[in-house]
């Protein structure tokens, strides 16, 4: 493309144009309009969320069927076609070659804007919302749109320029609307939903270049080189639209999996995990436990163990939440049978997981603190092998362990859990702690300096995923996050569907009020942790959703426009082949941990995957909606609406009148 006057300037107008758009985008991400909690910093304040709800499950999916139904166009592939009509106009409205412009648009499957929009126009049906702001939900469909069509009408130009086949432009356009995507769904979740006040905890991070510095030249890598994998597969298979997109969706997950491996060979040359030495300080164990009978005495019993192991002293403290059963005296006749650990039971009076874990730490009175889940057991070398962290580095405040299911495994449950946690504990979070990227130190084992936890003021009541807000605190007051798979903890697992919808209920329900929490725009976004690990998990998370929409109109394009490259057994082919770079990672792994009787479960894992997505859905349809307001500085000085309006003379009278 010759630059010429009249192509710079309209290069800069859609720079500026793209820009401004995102701007728009970007700015309610900051959180500073909304005032949903009403409690402090340390005690979370909501409005009452709605269950968990199969008809409204169902609802979303119907309508959402015929949302993709609409839009893919029964006869013809008419509003996706009107897209790259618009994307073809701007850029031969620049380089003044139509040509050109056509034959790149050709190549453009806007799955990416034609699900998110699919997915708000379904999500303004079906949330229990105001008009008002089912109508905000819907202006971001024309947002989104915009901000697309500029940003692939850019990237374009860039190819064009560059001499780049108009096929291979595309997988560029498609990482950058992935991109826009997740900043879209976060605009939608800080706009719509009742989420916690973000945190007044202060920054206090210093020396984060490192990190930041390392995982960037890890993230780079990844995608040069599974780019360049994804460019191989394409040349192999054809350029056909959706084959190009299903390639891409399909890889994304895999540019993650080797950023680990890059920050695997940096920890390989980092040297040694730190090892016991000769130094046994005083160990407290705080427990909270609310109707925990059943495996209490099992847990306090693997604490006395590792006490044995450790050498030094430990006391337990458990706080008995208002338990209905007998939790306390099993608890207190576990401790008295002790041989290596002292303990105690304290009484709470039923006020939450937080409240009793904050009893139970302005009772400690040793350096380091560990908390730990009452359904969970521990290691017998747990002790021994987290200390070290601590001695080894004064900016350690929190270290983590290996979590995995009890054993012996007796559902296709425990074996899908046994494939996510050991993956996620073992190796992905364990890389992540290079870079002080670990986002959530689980409760089932959390060592932690008392020093920090106080600093903090405790935990953090009438929130789900106290643990991810415990970590993410500390992050910001400047303390690093140690992983060690050497550190083993055994949790329960959920024995039954029902009960894995109910856990990852809340779980859904935790991460997005920690990302709110916690959001890096306009709050800072002190290290890796929070500028890169924690909107990439909510990212995922929040634009799931959107992954049935993509699906449905790719199927819906193989019906209607299917060719040799590309039908509907082709489709489902390639459906299946995507979710192996997200499966095969995991098995090595489990080879490597020695669970080869897990590795024959391997392919209900698709199962499990789609059951994660569909009880994350329910977390998101259950949150609390907020009405449609005006701005914090205009409510300050007219609480209501009609105060607003009412002439000022008539507001002076009524401040006047007894």
């Amino acid at each position: 493309m010759p630059v010429t006057m009249d192509n710079a300037k309209g290069l800069t107008l859609l720079s500026i144009n793209l820009v401004v758009l995102v701007l728009v985008v970007w700015q309610p991400l900051s959180r500073r309009h909304d005032d949903s909690d009403q409690g402090t910093d340390r005690l979370v304040k909501l409005p009452p969320f709605r269950k968990p709800s199969t008809r409204r499950l169902l609802a979303f999916l119907a309508v959402g069927l015929a949302v993709s139904t609409g839009i893919i166009g029964m006869r013809d592939f008419q509003v996706l076609r009107v897209y790259q009509v618009f994307v073809s106009d701007v850029i031969g409205a620049i380089d003044r070659d139509p040509a050109a412009a056509t034959a790149y648009a050709e190549h453009i499957t806007p799955l990416v804007p034609a699900a998110v929009v699919g997915y708000l126009i379904t999500m303004a049906v079906v949330l229990p919302a105001t008009p008002g702001r089912r109508l905000v939900i819907l202006l971001h469909a024309p947002l989104f749109v915009a901000v697309s069509v500029a940003s692939d009408s850019l990237i374009g130009l860039a190819g064009t320029a560059a001499g780049v086949p108009a096929g291979l432009v595309p997988i560029a356009g498609i990482y950058l609307e992935y991109t826009l995507g997740f900043m879209m769904v976060f605009r939608l979740s800080f706009t719509t939903y009742a989420l916690p006040r973000v945190t007044s905890q202060p920054n206090l991070r210093r020396g984060d270049w490192r990190d930041t510095l390392t995982l960037l030249f890890c993230l780079v890598g990844a995608t040069g080189i599974i780019g360049t994998l994804a460019l191989v597969m394409i040349e192999a298979v054809g350029d056909h639209p959706v084959t190009v997109f299903v390639i891409i969706v399909s890889l994304r997950i895999a540019i993650s999996d080797f950023v680990y491996i890059l920050l695997g060979l940096v920890k390989w040359t980092g040297g040694r995990r730190p090892q016991p030495g000769p130094e046994r300080p005083a160990l407290d164990v705080i427990i909270p436990a609310y109707n925990e009978a059943v495996g209490i005495e099992r847990l306090l019993r693997s604490i006395d163990r590792a006490a044995a192991a450790y050498g030094g002293p430990v006391r337990v403290i458990l706080c008995d939440d208002g338990s209905t059963d007998e939790t306390s005296a099993l608890a207190e006749a576990t401790m008295h049978a002790y041989g290596h650990a002292t303990g105690e039971v304290i009484q709470g009076a039923h006020g939450g997981k937080a409240k009793a874990l904050n009893l139970a730490l302005q009772r400690c009175t040793a350096d380091y603190v560990y908390r730990l889940d009452a359904d969970c057991a521990i290691d017998s070398d747990a002790f021994a092998y987290s200390i070290p962290h601590f001695l080894a580095d004064p900016r350690v405040g929190v270290v983590g362990a290996l979590t995995v299911p009890k054993e012996p495994y007796g559902t296709w449950i425990d074996r899908m859990r046994a494939i996510e946690q050991i993956f996620n504990f073992g190796f992905s979070q364990v890389m992540l702690s290079q870079v002080d990227a670990v986002p959530c130190i689980l409760g089932s084992f959390t060592a932690f300096r008392r020093e920090a936890g106080l600093a903090l003021g405790g935990f953090v009541s009438g929130m789900f995923g106290e643990d991810a807000e415990f970590t993410c605190a500390l992050g910001r007051l400047g303390w690093r996050a140690a992983l060690d798979p050497r550190i083993v903890s055994y949790e329960d697992v959920p024995p039954t569907v029902k009960d894995l919808r109910v856990q990852r209920f809340r779980w859904g329900m935790g991460g997005l009020m920690n990302f709110g929490r916690f959001t890096p725009f306009g709050n800072g976004a002190p290290g890796p942790r929070f500028w890169y690990q924690l909107p990439k998990s909510a990212g995922t998370r929040l634009f799931s959703p959107a992954h049935f929409f993509i699906m449905i109109l790719a199927l819906q394009y193989a019906a209607i426009v299917p060719g040799a490259q590309h039908n509907i057994l082709k489709f489902f082919g390639f459906l299946l082949i995507s979710f192996l770079p997200g499966l095969v990672p995991r098995l090595i792994i489990l080879v490597y941990y020695r669970r080869l009787d897990v590795l024959p479960w391997a392919p209900l894992w698709l199962v499990f995957a789609m059951l994660k997505r569909v009880f994350l859905l329910e977390a998101i349809l259950a949150c609390g909606v907020r009405p449609v307001r005006p701005p914090l500085a205009v409510r300050g000085r007219y609480p209501t609406w009609s105060a607003f309006w009412r002439p000022a003379a008539a507001r002076a009278r009524s401040t006047t009148l007894p």
